[in-house]
């Protein structure tokens, strides 16, 4: 299959691009050009996504555009506007999409109800909007995919509202400082190894029945944000300092909300893809945190 990449450098674009090659996907990758893409690719074209004509690849033959970093309406627009020609598209949107104040416990689809707020979730909501639109107006159509908290290579460990990815987190567990949890710690969230999403992507681009669809792509294991930092400890072999903290006033952030929970039912994806085997988290943690200090030390 011939697919038009939106990305294809960052953290989960480039591992999509990984997986998508090996399972011999022919890949057009529109980057900033900031950094490499996989030689494999046919094609790179580093241009702004702002800058990109929406005819430019009118006389390229590609069966499905995968969006992995479109944000808001504006830019989904473009998507849409560049997977006319061939009525299939993939946007990895997010689980913050859902409204934060009415998230219950392991939430089903078909059952959400989504954000209207000026932030990150509401951008997101807005950009999965044009792709409704554009499947009600019979112009194609696609697959929105809303992974909660995405771990493994490529990025920082870390969880928002106080402790989001960094590169110091490491640092700061190892010299005993104590981390702010809200409640402690105890939101449950169901995080997701990168390469296990990359994957996920590439098993739906040949499914027909899977477009027309949303689906939460969360991790398998429920665990608290506690849990995962407990996880994280252990691998560095230092022991977790916590200190607990409730918001003040109107919750700022979405994981302010109702605990901070994001734990969502997985039986609709589930049912598409029975055989999928997830990456078990401890051992997705231990080999991202082991190749993070490796890397660290050849850096110093």
């Amino acid at each position: 299959m011939n697919i038009l990449v939106l990305g294809g450098s960052g953290f989960l674009s480039g591992r999509f691009v990984q997986h998508a090659l090996a399972a011999g996907h022919r890949l057009i990758c529109v980057t900033r050009g900031l950094k490499p893409v996989d030689p494999r690719v046919a094609q790179h074209i580093c241009l702004p996504r702002e800058a990109l004509p929406d005819n430019l690849f009118a006389s390229v033959d590609y069966q499905v555009v995968v969006d992995c970093i479109g944000m808001n309406a504006p830019q989904l627009q473009q998507s849409v506007a560049l997977a006319r020609q061939c009525r299939r598209l993939l946007m990895v949107s997010s689980d913050y999409a859902y409204d934060p104040a009415h998230r219950p416990l392991f939430l089903r689809e078909e059952q959400a109800r989504f954000s209207h707020l000026a932030d990150y979730g509401g951008a997101k909501r807005q950009a999965e909007a044009v792709i409704l639109q554009a499947q009600q107006a019979d112009l194609l159509q696609g697959i929105i995919l809303r992974p909660p908290h995405i771990y493994g290579p490529g990025s920082w460990p870390g969880t928002i509202p106080k402790h989001g990815r960094r590169a110091t987190l490491l640092d700061e567990l190892r010299s005993g400082q104590a981390l702010q949890l809200l409640g402690g710690g105890l939101g449950l969230i169901q995080p997701i190894h990168v390469d296990d999403l990359a994957r996920i992507m590439v098993a739906l681009l040949d499914r027909e029945e899977a477009y027309g669809q949303d689906y939460t792509a969360c991790g398998v294991e429920l665990m608290s944000h506690l849990d995962y930092y407990r996880v994280l400890a252990e691998r560095l072999g230092v022991a977790l300092f916590v200190t607990p903290y409730c918001p003040e006033g109107a919750a700022a952030d979405v994981n302010a909300y109702v605990g901070g929970h994001r734990c969502y039912d997985r039986s609709k994806l589930d049912r598409l893809l029975p055989d999928f085997r997830h990456t078990p988290f401890r051992q997705g943690m231990a080999e991202w945190v082991d190749a993070l200090l490796s890397s660290s030390q050849a850096a110093g």
